[in-house]
């Protein structure tokens, strides 16, 4: 089936309708089950997979679910995508295996990462998780397994490009077949940019039998370098604040040059100019400096100060110019927003280091070029989902020696940012998607999905769905237009 301009007509003055071309919302959208824009094709599959309710007939009746409900994020599915305020597909099974009967339409209004509709088809799957399905039977005794259709809507498209991936099965062995092809591919032409040498306590290089060897970077740890209030000097952060032997980072440090005692507050960032051959300007940004590179070789693990090959090679990089399409969209002003506009970075792909966006844009560009729609969207599914910690709201703790990722909810930027390895980022990624696909290949999927607002609803008729499940969005608190911003 194909979404034509004139099928976008008929929804184009329903609220939420994207600002966007119509070729493009077309070309991401999957018709009749997943439009990037009110879904034109909601009473059709209500049509298809609805029962009509009729009130002297209908007899239905249950008591309200009052158990409580807990259920834990280490899992495959919640972690094939990150988003925020998500809900364990496993606690909304509860409330769907309670209130409905397998075949009922569930409908949700806020569904960010389509959960309701995971939980919906896996209703219909119980022997992927063995261990929950005994449970569920002995806390609901006469439970009814078996799917039920959804309709997923959020006003996000980043959310209903995630929720539509979430809910269709794609090929896995296929899916695994190109994503290895491009990251192999990937590998060949970029992989060098992480390469580093190998050297002893003394950093002197060390070598084999056949030369000097390399070292595969895992990630570099970059630092803010700030200037001191007292005598004007640039003192690096990673230097002054963060005790090497404990890894703690001290609340206040000492001006190497003068003495003066300070707090992060008490000094200004240096800034440097740098001319940005994308958008064709010289723009200022906050100076940081790689302070640390943690690498491999072979699967020994090892960690040194940059040397000046490590320079020389990300000055090279800096200095490319990258052959490949990237967003270069600037930042408006917001309420989170904010936090990048105050360190300088007014364009997206600034929040990328050039290294990790010349490989990312690389991996992209070959994604784009798959032909088949559901594999091409299932590859993109994974690049978005490992960029949210290939980006600068990337922290670093040194006391642990790890980079959590981001502060869900916000673009904070921290004064340490582990660059990690893109090509390591998105293989993980893609292992990690591996696994959710094999749980969830079993599923029927065919739930339809729409992008609008909940305001209006105009292209679903009254007394449609059987059920309503929502967790509403913490608008108040979280600007999710804004936070989506780098996936969109």
């Amino acid at each position: 089936m194909k979404l034509t301009r004139e099928d976008l007509d008929k929804v184009r003055h329903i609220e939420g309708f994207p600002i966007g071309e119509d070729e493009d919302i077309i070309a991401l959208s999957d018709p009749p089950y997943y439009t990037a824009c009110p879904n034109p094709f909601i009473e059709d599959f209500i049509e298809e997979h609805g029962t009509p309710y009729d009130e002297e007939t209908d007899d239905y009746k249950r008591e309200p679910f009052a158990a409580d409900v807990s259920e834990g994020k280490n899992d495959p599915i919640y972690n094939a995508h990150s988003y925020h305020t998500k809900v364990p597909h496993k606690a909304i099974m509860r409330y769907i295996l309670h209130y409905t009967e397998p075949g009922d339409i569930v409908f949700d209004g806020f569904c960010g990462t389509g959960m309701t509709g995971v939980a919906a088809q896996m209703c219909g799957n119980p022997d992927a998780d063995l261990e929950f399905k005994y449970k569920i039977e002995k806390e609901m005794p006469g439970v009814k397994w078996g799917t039920r259709k959804a309709i997923l809507n959020d006003l996000s498209p980043a959310a209903t490009f995630i929720a539509y991936n979430y809910n269709t099965p794609v090929d896995v062995v296929e899916f695994e077949k190109e994503a290895n092809r491009i990251l192999e591919e990937c590998e060949e032409e970029l992989g060098w940019m992480y390469e580093t040498n190998h050297v002893d306590e003394n950093e002197n290089q060390i070598h084999d039998m056949t030369g000097p060897v390399k070292g595969k970077i895992n990630y570099t740890v970059w630092s803010d370098v700030f200037i001191c209030p007292n005598c004007g000097e640039e003192l690096v952060f990673w230097n002054a604040a963060v005790d090497k032997e404990t890894g703690k980072i001290r609340s206040t440090f000492y001006c190497g040059n003068c003495s003066i005692e300070l707090g992060k507050r008490d000094c200004n960032k240096s800034i440097k100019l740098t001319f940005d051959e994308r958008i064709g300007k010289t723009i200022e940004l906050i100076k940081q400096v790689p302070v640390l590179a943690n690498y491999n070789v072979g699967r020994e693990r090892f960690e040194k100060k940059p040397d000046d090959n490590d320079m020389k090679l990300i000055n090279e990089i800096a200095n490319m110019e990258i052959p490949y399409w990237f967003p270069s969209n600037e930042i408006k002003h917001g309420d989170k927003t904010r936090e990048m506009l105050n360190r300088h970075i007014k364009y997206i792909h600034q929040v990328y280091t050039k290294r990790t966006l010349h490989v990312l844009s690389g991996v992209f560009e070959k994604i784009n070029s798959v032909s088949d729609y559901e594999i091409r969207q299932s590859l993109k599914f994974m690049f978005t989902g490992a960029i949210i910690r290939l980006n600068k709201t990337n922290k670093y703790i040194p006391s642990l020696k790890i980079a959590p990722g981001p502060i869900m909810g916000t673009f904070y930027m921290p004064s340490l940012y582990p660059e990690i390895n893109a090509l390591n980022g998105l293989h993980n990624k893609y292992k990690n998607l591996s696994r959710f696909m094999e749980i969830t290949k079993r599923n029927q999927g065919n739930n339809i999905i729409t992008t609008q607002s909940s305001n209006n609803l105009s292209n679903m008729e009254d007394n449609s769905v059987d059920y309503i499940f929502t967790d509403p969005p913490f608008g108040a608190n979280l600007m999710y237009s804004e936070l989506n911003m780098i996936w969109e």
